[in-house]
């Protein structure tokens, strides 16, 4: 009878204990959260804390741009510390809505003096949320590709007539040979 006791009143305490543990356990960050690590590590220049937020694409980014430099990682990472455009982010980003969709995220930022806002875009790693600066600069050069590309409509001249060498025919004619 003692043993069953013994047994119970262990059992009972694993219990306890293990609910005060789930109870007390920090929940994990969420992307909004971790832009905020950002740019305070950002703010006082704590490079190790900086890269943490950072997703293995964004760190890939930063080895390229460091090996075509021939400098390191965290000489890349320093350099952009110093930019004016850097200095005192709290200031400047206003963190705004989060949407999370799966393992990727994206965080309205604004820009406190322009008020233009920005999509910051976040991965999932390992169940830890990751700024991915690889991803929102390949949505810039997307957006920049977009724009450059001209309608066939702007290749007359104004007043209506085609460019030399854009006009139809000639193009059918050398496409038939």
């Amino acid at each position: 009878m003692k043993i069953y006791q013994t047994i119970i009143i262990a059992l009972a305490a694993l219990l306890f204990v293990g609910c005060g543990t789930a109870t007390n356990a920090p929940r994990p960050a969420s992307p909004t959260d971790v832009l905020k690590n950002y740019v305070e590590a950002s703010d006082r220049k704590d490079l190790a804390a900086v890269k943490q937020t950072f997703s293995r694409g964004t760190m890939k980014m930063y080895e390229d741009a460091a090996q075509k430099r021939k400098i390191s990682v965290d000489e890349v990472i320093k350099d952009q510390f110093e930019l004016p455009s850097s200095a005192d982010l709290k200031s400047k980003i206003q963190p705004g809505a989060e949407t999370i969709e799966g393992d990727t995220a994206t965080v309205e930022a604004q820009d406190t003096k322009t008020g233009k806002f920005d999509k910051i875009m976040f991965v999932k790693e390992e169940g830890v949320w990751k700024i991915a600066f690889d991803k929102y600069m390949e949505d810039i050069r997307n957006k920049m590709r977009e724009e450059m590309k001209i309608p066939a409509s702007n290749l007359s001249k104004p007043d209506g007539d085609k460019q030399p060498g854009n006009n139809s025919e000639t193009n059918n004619s050398a496409t038939n040979k």
